[in-house]
């Protein structure tokens, strides 16, 4: 059985652009857990929309399972 990388098989992470600014907020927030403060920029409008259709395509087809 061959092993998929988690950028290949979790769809928050297959657009480049959306993966990048998604882990921006996932270190921001990690750091921020831990008492680091950082200044990385929110997602961008254009981002939180590609994000929100993300969520409902996987969101769908998640129901069927």
């Amino acid at each position: 059985m061959s092993k998929k990388s988690l950028k290949k098989t979790n769809p928050y992470l297959k657009d480049d652009k959306l993966s990048k600014e998604l882990l921006y907020q996932f270190v921001s927030s990690s750091t921020a857990v831990e008492g680091v403060l950082t200044k990385y920029p929110k997602l961008s409008k254009s981002m939180e929309r590609k994000l929100k259709e993300v969520i409902a395509v996987h969101e769908a087809s998640e129901s069927y399972r």
